[in-house]
Formats: C-alpha cells, structure tokens, sequence
C-alpha cells in the first residue's frame, strides 16, 4: 500500500467512524476468538500465515494510527483481519512462528514502515506475548486502559512495606477510585511479600477513619505519578488521555491470557 493510499485510507477511516475506543478493541478480539472457539472449549489457532505486505500495513497502523480500532481496518482489508489473527491468536502458541514472520520485515522495503518502527512493535508484541498470566488483582484495577501506570505505581509505592506502609498505599488507592478492593485476600497474589496479619492491622485501623497525614503523601504521589487530577465530583481525568500503542497491547495481551488459561 504506498503512502499516499494510505494517508487516503486513513482520511477515509476518519470520516467515517472517528476516534477508537479500547473497549471495542478487546471485543472485537473477543468476536474472532469466539468464532475459533471450539465446543471442548479450546480454541482454533490455525491462522494462515499472512504476506509479510499486510503485516506491515497492519504494524503501520497499530503504531503509527493508534486512534484507529482493529475493527474499522480490518473491515476495510480482510487481510488486515487475518493478520490480527495471527498476531494475538496463533501467537499464544506458536511464538516463535510469529516472531519469526514480523523478524523478515527488516530484510523487507515497504512504504510507511521503517525498522524502527518493527523494533517497536517487536519489543512490544514479544513483552505481552511471553508475559506471565496477571493476578486476579488485576481484575480490581478500575481503568484497565490504565492499568500498566497504576500496577507500576502500586508497586513502587510498596516496594520495601510489609504491613503499615502498603496497607496505606493501596487503601488511598481504592480511596482514589483506582482499585476497588484492598482487601488482603484480593491483593495477596500481585504483592506477595506483605505480611498478612500485620496489613490487615493496619487497614482496620484505616477504616476507622482519620490518619490524613499518612494518606495525603501517598495520594499526592499517586496523582503525580500515574497522571490524572480529581473534578470536585470525584471524577478522575487522567493526564494523558490519548491510547499508546503499548497501553493497548497491556490491555489486549492480559485480557488474552486470562482467556487461554
């Protein structure tokens, strides 16, 4: 596809459906997955390998358009479509296969695509594709488009604590509006080296009330650190609204891995 038909695709994309939302990402994925699925409950990764031109295309777009959803180019070019496929559905147990295929792009001239960009995209898609399953934990993180900045944050925060000081952190987050239980049971998994009776102590004593002057340091540090301010009616408005390529690839790889598994 040269470029000036591409600059025409996404002028036409544009027009006709707007801005991308995560939410229909992850369905959509979730539609091609059901179409695999088969009655054992297994399902069917027998994506054909698709020309190394429309893995490119594709790379241009995740990258380069990240405002578009897969939906609206896929529909458009129905090798788009296979190339999604292959990229989150026959990955999950064919790695190597699949990396091997995005690895012949650097021996290839395509317009629009640069071996930066495939360096990107590699390091990317090779992260999520080999990451371990998530904790449950992070079915309690209430912006998952978010959720990378939040669980780093989280993290940080409680890098070192045992008992007082993460009981605090992850209870102004739920405070917050970022996470919507600390209960020790729900949070024993993403951060194994707090010690049970002596968090629990300490968020019992959170529930009473009070202790602003621990909470208000860590609420400060959550802010400035993950990004997003409070309106008066408790709405958080993040920083930085705008979907980066790799907030996607969070979002879409630890939703596919809780689905595999």
């Amino acid at each position: 596809m040269a470029k000036d038909k591409l600059d025409e695709f996404y002028e036409s994309l544009d027009r006709e459906y707007g801005k991308s939302n995560t939410d229909k990402n992850i369905d959509y994925v979730m539609s091609l997955i059901k179409l695999r699925a088969r009655p054992d409950g297994t399902v069917d990764d027998s994506v054909p390998v698709p020309s190394l031109q429309s893995v490119a295309e594709v790379i241009i777009l995740i990258t380069e358009r990240p405002n578009l959803t897969f939906r609206q180019f896929c529909e458009k070019d129905r090798r788009h479509k296979q190339v999604v496929e292959y990229l989150f559905i026959r990955a999950r147990n064919h790695h190597d296969e699949v990396k091997g295929l995005i690895k012949q792009l650097f021996g290839k001239a395509f317009p629009g695509l640069t071996p930066k960009m495939v360096i990107s995209f590699l390091k990317i898609w090779e992260r999520f594709c080999t990451e371990q399953r998530p904790t449950p934990f992070v079915k309690a993180v209430l912006y998952p488009e978010k959720s990378e900045e939040i669980l780093e944050t989280l993290h940080f925060l409680t890098d070192g604590e045992i008992g007082k000081g993460a009981a605090t952190v992850l209870f102004v987050a739920r405070e917050e509006g970022l996470i919507s239980s600390c209960k020790y049971n729900d949070i024993k998994e993403e951060f194994p080296s707090i010690h049970q009776k002596a968090y629990n102590k300490e968020l019992s004593q959170l529930e009473i009330g009070g202790r602003e002057n621990f909470k208000q340091p860590i609420r400060a540090a959550l802010r400035s650190r993950i990004g997003y301010t409070k309106e008066e009616d408790g709405r958080i408005v993040f920083v930085k609204t705008s979907l980066s390529p790799r907030n996607l690839f969070v979002v879409l790889w630890r939703w596919l891995m809780s689905f595999f598994h």
